[in-house]
């Protein structure tokens, strides 16, 4: 059977997006305090019963600095393009430089994006502290590393 092309939407999340935003957040290892809505774009896609959200993620302040972050798919969805497309409309959105943590496994997936990893000596504090404070967090399942995009 071939998977028929998908259409999809992203857009700024409203206030009955919040719960879901939450649930999707708190379903993977990402920072659980990450949830405003208000800073969150969300992917929908077009199904035959309506729209659903298949992916989110947020560009939010971190001190004196930007960051994207909570970027997740549903399961469901993932592997079809909408994380790299819902990454592109942040970075779209957001002046630089920007800043983010990535699991091992994502380098490659930012890096596509323009995202280069930092050493900690060359990334700013708030990142520094933020990868500290995850790692120990989640450092039994899962490594974040900063990285960053200038221009």
């Amino acid at each position: 059977m071939t998977e028929q092309a998908t259409t999809y939407h992203i857009r700024a999340a409203t206030a009955d997006d919040a719960e879901t935003i939450k649930q999707m957040v708190r379903s993977e290892p990402l920072n659980p305090n990450a949830i405003n809505w208000r800073y969150f774009l969300v992917l929908e896609v077009d199904e035959a019963d309506g729209r659903h959200i298949a992916s989110i993620g947020m560009v939010q302040p971190e001190g004196s600095i930007l960051e994207i972050d909570s970027v997740t798919t549903r399961p469901e969805y993932r592997g079809r393009g909408y994380a790299a497309a819902l990454v592109r409309a942040l970075m779209a959105r957001a002046p630089r430089p920007l800043y983010l943590l990535a699991e091992t496994e994502l380098i490659g997936f930012y890096e596509r994006l323009g995202f280069q990893v930092m050493t900690p000596d060359d990334a700013p504090r708030e990142m520094r502290e933020q990868a500290e404070w995850v790692n120990r967090m989640f450092g039994d399942s899962v490594t974040y590393h900063i990285m960053g995009v200038m221009g």
